[in-house]
């Protein structure tokens, strides 16, 4: 019993050293060294959120009494001064009668357009036609829409509470139509809402920007790219963010010292998608390394080794 029992031990202690000779099959790292310089450049850095073209003041334009559309003097898409006559309307009583003088002949019906002048319908505001829901001899009733005003397109964006706080009353944005994405259209924050807008499950909150100046192409229910400017720095040191280790408001970079790598202590910005800005400890031109990791090796038992598989000759 004994001897069986050494034998045992004996085999465990053989297997053991041949698996930790010939390979336990665990992972190595490999590494490479990279290298960028230290560059100066523009850094703006910026909360995201989507948005969509609205009136300022959206105002629904109805007719002052049920009757025919006799003549239209505004179209879509028109700017219209405030008390501009849009249409000529009769009401249903002149439109009837006006109907028996024409069987009756032009001079007849003269003499009625004359005697029984149309209601004009006048823009209550100065602004922009953006729908004209009409069309001449149309009749319509007191509670139908003939023409949609607004006096100034604006942006409202959907802001996620995170964000929320770093959005203030007056804080410019740039905006770019999705689809006229061009130049960047300068706006400024005019009010934060309080209510909250679920979308998505996620807590969202309206913020209604002024338009610095107003595109042709610009129509109401486009969607909209909005870029809150957080802060905007010009011509400060850079390096790119793979670069820089965050340490609370410092930051460790990597810097050849007697040919090795050894870490420094480098005052550092704020940070946008690609680069961090360096307050101190380092100067334009200078190299700062980092090690990257290339690929994952693993040790293989299959050139001979105690457990690997007999190689079967191909045939």
């Amino acid at each position: 019993m004994k001897i069986k029992l050494y034998v045992s031990f004996f085999v465990i202690i053989v297997l053991g050293v041949l698996y930790f000779t010939f390979g336990s099959g665990k992972s190595k790292q490999e590494f490479k060294i990279e290298s960028t310089s230290v560059t100066r450049g523009d850094l703006i850095v910026t909360v995201r959120a989507t948005g969509t073209a609205i009136p300022k003041n959206r105002l629904e334009v109805k007719p002052p009494i049920a009757g025919r559309i006799e003549s239209i003097l505004a179209e879509e898409g028109e700017h219209v001064a405030k008390g501009k006559i849009l249409v000529w309307m009769s009401s249903t009583e002149r439109a009837a009668l006006l109907d028996a003088a024409r069987a009756k002949g032009n001079d007849e019906l003269k003499k009625w357009e004359d005697f029984y002048k149309p209601t004009p319908v006048i823009s209550p505001l100065r602004g922009l036609v953006i729908a004209s829901n009409i069309s001449t001899g149309q009749t319509v009733t007191q509670q139908d829409i003939l023409f949609v005003l607004s006096d100034n397109l604006m942006v409202q964006a959907k802001v996620d509470e995170t964000d929320l706080s770093k959005i203030k009353i007056g804080q410019i944005a740039n905006i770019v139509v999705d689809s006229f994405s061009n130049e960047p259209i300068r706006a400024k924050v005019k009010h934060i809402g309080y209510e909250a807008v679920i979308e998505n499950n996620v807590t969202m909150y309206n913020v209604d920007l002024e338009l610095f100046s107003i595109p042709e192409f610009l129509r109401s229910g486009m969607s909209i790219t909005v870029d809150f400017i957080i802060s905007e720095e010009k011509d400060v040191l850079l390096i790119p963010n793979d670069f820089v280790k965050r340490n609370n408001k410092k930051g460790i970079i990597l810097l050849k010292t007697d040919g090795s790598l050894q870490e420094s202590n480098v005052a550092i910005g704020h940070s946008d998608d690609q680069n961090t800005s360096i307050l101190s400890g380092l100067v334009e031109g200078d190299l700062v390394y980092r090690k990257k990791k290339i690929k994952e090796t693993k040790k293989s038992n299959a050139n001979g080794g105690p457990f690997s598989s007999p190689k079967v000759p191909k045939r």
